[in-house]
């Protein structure tokens, strides 16, 4: 895991660190805000649920590569991109609220939060098993 961990938190060029967490929060306020009557997939009770954990947890992981990008330390990206992709779900929630179509629920917004922090755990493993919580910002 030493050389994935490597590989996902070093710094390459805006078209791989933050082109896909761009075009990924895009989506993710698109898929958010249109009316939707059903969702894609199986259909089981808590798919719903299962789908807030995925894309919050994806977010975490494209953006923690970002951060990396402008200069942050490895550790540093993974916690800013942990909270800030759980605030993108409060937000999207907030955003919600406001449509005639969609719903704000707290349940979701817990699915978001709770995606950001497996994400954080996985990368922040990741980035042990590679030996780069100590890893200083880019200079």
């Amino acid at each position: 895991m030493g050389a994935l961990g490597r590989a996902w938190h070093t710094p390459r060029s805006f078209v791989v660190d933050l082109l896909p967490a761009v075009l990924y929060l895009a989506l993710l306020f698109w898929a958010g805000l249109i009316p939707l009557k059903s969702l894609p997939g199986p259909d089981f009770e808590l798919a719903d649920k299962m789908w807030h954990l995925i894309a919050f947890g994806g977010l975490t992981a494209l953006l923690s590569r970002a951060l990396r990008h402008f200069g942050r330390s490895v550790l540093e990206s993974i916690a800013a991109a942990g909270s800030a992709s759980a605030l993108v779900g409060g937000l999207l929630e907030l955003l919600q609220s406001l449509t005639p179509y969609r719903s704000a629920d707290f349940a979701d917004l817990a699915a978001d939060a709770l995606g950001a922090l497996l994400a954080y755990v996985v990368l922040r493993w990741l980035a042990k098993a590679g030996g780069l919580l100590d890893t200083p910002a880019p200079a």
